[in-house]
């Protein structure tokens, strides 16, 4: 072997090592970059076909492993804007089914004007706090700080999945209390893929609410099933025997999930 041959395969091997250490030492993204990723993930999903779920919601009092109301529900969502319900059914007090009509109704009014609670740079302001494992993936952790006082922004930290930008954990309180009646409203809210369509799967929701105490209201999705862009739904059915109201009823404070 000539001494030439030698040192090029020294320097091969040279080569060779220093290769990974490179690829490591990639430059950062900052928040900017991390924001601006984000809302092309979120937009992309946007183009997502519309989808039918069942999703079961759990009301429990100061005893959250026991409850005291669970409601199955039935969401049928067709884009850009189309989103209604049915209850399906329901045990435990009345409640809890009152409280989920409530939050399902806000969420099809957060459907005709999505803008409103995007992660986006309109609404929030964001700094890293650093990256965190979460579901044997790595996301970057960001600080939440609302724009606007509104309850339908969150001010707390949103885990953002490093390989395609979508937003997978979120936890925080409402930018603005939603009612007099509740006090310390903390949300949880996790989302995922099911059947090609990324949505919330799961959310947690805790109060303290005025005379009644602290309430816990959960929810997981358990059957997603996306449509063909064509399809078209059956209308949810109407609404009957819907228990009645207080003027200043506590539940007209059950607007607990934000989107």
């Amino acid at each position: 072997m000539s001494k030439h041959c030698g040192i090029l395969i020294v320097l091969a091997l040279v080569a060779a090592l220093m290769s990974p250490a490179v690829a490591q030492t990639s430059t950062p993204l900052s928040v900017a970059d991390i924001v601006s990723r984000m809302q092309a993930a979120e937009n992309a999903e946007q183009n997502r076909p519309g989808y039918t779920l069942l999703r079961q919601y759990r009301l429990s009092g100061a005893d959250s492993n026991t409850a005291t109301s669970q409601v199955l529900a039935q969401v049928d969502y067709v884009p850009p804007s189309n989103k209604e319900f049915s209850i399906r059914k329901t045990e435990g007090n009345e409640r809890g089914e009152r409280i989920v009509r409530r939050v399902l109704e806000h969420e099809a009014k957060m459907a005709r004007q999505p803008v409103r609670s995007d992660f986006c740079a309109d609404n929030y302001d964001f700094a890293l706090l650093g990256k965190e494992s979460l579901n044997g993936k790595t996301a970057y952790v960001l600080q939440l700080s609302p724009k606007h006082e509104t309850t339908e922004l969150l001010k707390g930290k949103a885990w953002v999945d490093s390989d395609n930008f979508l937003v997978v954990k979120v936890e925080g309180e409402p930018a603005k209390n939603p009612s007099w009646w509740i006090k310390d409203l903390k949300i949880a809210i996790d989302y995922g893929r099911a059947d090609g369509v990324w949505l919330p799967l799961a959310t947690r929701a805790t109060a303290d609410i005025r005379l009644l105490g602290t309430h816990t209201l959960t929810s997981k999705d358990v059957e997603v099933h996306a449509l063909t862009e064509n399809a078209k739904l059956t209308p949810a059915p109407k609404k009957t025997n819907q228990p009645k109201r207080s003027p200043n009823s506590a539940v007209d404070a059950g607007v607990w999930v934000p989107r």
